[in-house]
């Protein structure tokens, strides 16, 4: 059960309303994220989908969201409706999240009513929204972490301030944008970018070339549809 306000004020009945309008339209799938090490799965990332017949993109309808002012509560009710049919809590879960989410009031208040302890997931910070509060930010990944959630900068090297988030935040997990991925086997420049960095994810792995490149690299988890499609879990 939700706590009777919600976000600053806002009433339930508001989370309600979001969820009767948007949780027809929205399901996941799950992708797998390998250890190059020993090809054990670590975990699965929750990718939105369009569970409706109209077609629209998962962006399409986060933007219908925005205009309506409640995307951070979409942004939260699609990561309920992962967990909630992911079931598989002996492995990870990546959680795609925004920033602002994060920083909404009685957001750890939140968590703890609505995630089960048991179940070890992983927020990605989404590169696309900018931050303004570090400081109020870090204190809560920090909150999070000692709950045993795990941090993760996504796209790392496409956003401005990707430095600035693996320096402020001290992610558990950083994943290289797929940039870096594509190609990675005949570009030399992007495999001496890829050695400076250590503890990497890689996303985008499309190639059995690249792949090999990224594990002789140092790249310690891949994640692509030569790997595993994204896919509803069985």
């Amino acid at each position: 059960m939700l706590p009777t306000m919600f976000f600053g004020g806002m009433k339930l009945a508001i989370f309600q309303d979001v969820e009767k309008e948007f949780s027809s339209s929205i399901t996941h799938w799950f992708q797998p994220i390998y250890e190059l090490g020993n090809n054990n799965i670590l975990g699965y990332e929750a990718l939105l989908r369009n569970a409706s017949q109209l077609k629209v993109s998962p962006t399409d309808i986060f933007k219908e969201a925005e205009k309506k002012g409640c995307e951070n509560i979409l942004d939260l009710l699609s990561i309920k409706t992962a967990i909630e049919s992911f079931g598989c809590e002996s492995k990870l879960l990546f959680l795609n999240i925004f920033p602002s989410t994060l920083l909404q009031k009685n957001f750890l208040s939140w968590w703890d009513i609505n995630v089960p302890s048991s179940m070890t997931a992983v927020l990605e910070l989404l590169e696309s929204e900018s931050i303004r509060n570090w400081k109020a930010l870090r204190k809560i990944t920090s909150e999070l972490q000692t709950r045993g959630v795990k941090i993760a900068v996504d796209d790392m090297g496409r956003g401005y301030s990707f430095y600035q988030q693996w320096i402020e935040l001290d992610p558990d997990f950083i994943k290289l944008d797929r940039y870096f991925a594509e190609n990675l086997s005949e570009n030399i420049r992007k495999q001496k970018a890829v050695m400076s960095l250590v503890d990497l994810l890689s996303e985008g792995i499309e190639k059995e070339d690249d792949l090999n490149i990224a594990e002789l690299l140092g790249i310690h988890y891949a994640q692509g549809f030569l790997l595993g499609k994204p896919s509803p879990l069985k």
